[in-house]
């Protein structure tokens, strides 16, 4: 049996701490940089004529892969392109095994946010799609640090099968994420999902190429950080609420069930009806399905149910009955001048700050763990930029 690829990954993670502590050996850097040093000249916007919605036709090389190949990686060069070997134009080249960076790969990342773009015109237009294609290639160049750290660690520790099943692994989440993206668009064939891509300016290999070199960078952060990261103490999360009472702040709220018995409608016999729907709740029989069969309401329509605050959706006939529940308990009927009301309280929440309790230190916990990693893996990408081999590649 093929085991499920987050399955996978929680045990590739394990042999990956294996290795944390082996140092890489790094050959000559090529252009050196830090992450907030520019990343050189940046391709233009689509020249005239060409948007996300008329792609170029999809760049297939002939004499080596793109990115995200094995050390090695050859990219055709001009005497190919003179030889009639379609021209692959290369942006980056990063890491010891010189993996390159394609500029179709980066614009397919831009294409991938034409939602931004297509509200824009002009110069505008062409001002966010330079910014949103520096982003793009910076996030490639950083995976691509992170994965070719990864190659180094695992190959010196003599863990090359790891690899093997990290590639394995992110083969099938990728086929995962693709099958649901088919689903959710309502797409069937892989020819139909292609042609669905072309319109969109993103090609079947580039998008798949990323999905995996992503999932396979991911899992190698996450498996650092599980180790080395930092965790949020006890301390932490209660100096944390003690900081922030604004978001532990609750409003006087409550949520209830609710009959009206309309003595227009009943006459004389309604305040008898509202008390059998009353005694029928307080036998065990829920008050919500009796709203929905003897409502003379709104109430009915929604299941009885009624969410409101003080002073505020609460009908001022029925605040202080509501109000006064407790979760659970099921009021006496009320007469107002229009009939009779059944009320029964569910939940309720009291004006104040919520107490430092389980769950509220599990959200805190939850928040802080997510800031913690966000900062060590910025930490971690900022290092591998410091060290690591990046070219930028300068427009023949």
């Amino acid at each position: 049996m093929v085991a499920h690829p987050l399955v996978r990954c929680s045990f590739l993670a394990a042999a990956l701490a294996v290795v944390m502590g082996c140092q890489t050996e790094r050959g000559a850097v090529a252009r050196a940089q830090g992450p907030n040093d520019p990343l050189g000249p940046v391709a233009p916007p689509p020249p005239p004529g060409v948007s996300p919605l008329a792609p170029t036709a999809p760049l297939a090389p002939t004499g080596g892969t793109v990115v995200g190949t094995a050390p090695g990686t050859v990219v055709p060069t001009t005497a190919d392109a003179k030889a009639g070997t379609p021209r692959v134009k290369v942006v980056a080249v990063v890491g010891t095994s010189l993996t390159v960076i394609t500029d179709q790969e980066v614009r397919e990342s831009v294409w991938q946010r034409n939602d931004e773009l297509s509200r824009l015109e002009g110069r505008e237009r062409e001002a966010k799609t330079k910014e949103l294609y520096t982003a793009a290639l910076r996030r490639a160049i950083e995976r691509e640090l992170i994965l070719d750290e990864m190659y180094a660690k695992l190959k010196k520790a003599n863990k090359s099968n790891v690899i093997d099943e990290i590639k394995e692994a992110a083969v099938q989440g990728t086929d995962k994420r693709i099958r649901e993206l088919k689903k959710q668009i309502g797409i069937k064939t892989d020819e139909d999902f292609a042609t669905f891509l072309r319109i969109q300016g993103l090609t079947v290999p580039v998008l798949r190429r990323q999905y995996e070199r992503e999932m396979m960078a991911s899992q190698y952060v996450n498996s650092m950080l599980k180790e080395k990261g930092r965790r949020a103490s006890l301390a932490d999360v209660r100096d944390y609420y003690d900081k922030h009472p604004k978001e532990f702040a609750t409003k006087d709220r409550v949520k209830w069930q609710h009959v009206f018995v309309s003595a227009n409608k009943h006459g004389p016999a309604a305040a008898q009806r509202a008390e059998a729907i009353r005694q029928a709740a307080a036998n065990g029989q829920d008050l919500g399905a009796l709203s929905k069969q003897y409502d003379d309401g709104l109430a009915g329509a929604q299941n009885g149910l009624g969410v409101g605050e003080r002073g505020g959706e609460i009908a001022q006939d029925l605040e202080a009955t509501v109000l006064g529940l407790k979760p659970g308990e099921l009021s006496a009927v009320i007469q107002t001048p229009t009939g009779y009301h059944i009320v029964k309280v569910l939940e309720r929440e009291y004006a104040g700050v919520r107490p430092f309790d389980q769950t509220v230190q599990n959200a805190i916990r939850d928040k802080l763990d997510g800031q913690f990693y966000e900062a060590d893996r910025a930490k971690m990408v900022e290092d591998l930029w410091r060290k690591g081999v990046v070219q930028v590649v300068e427009e023949p």
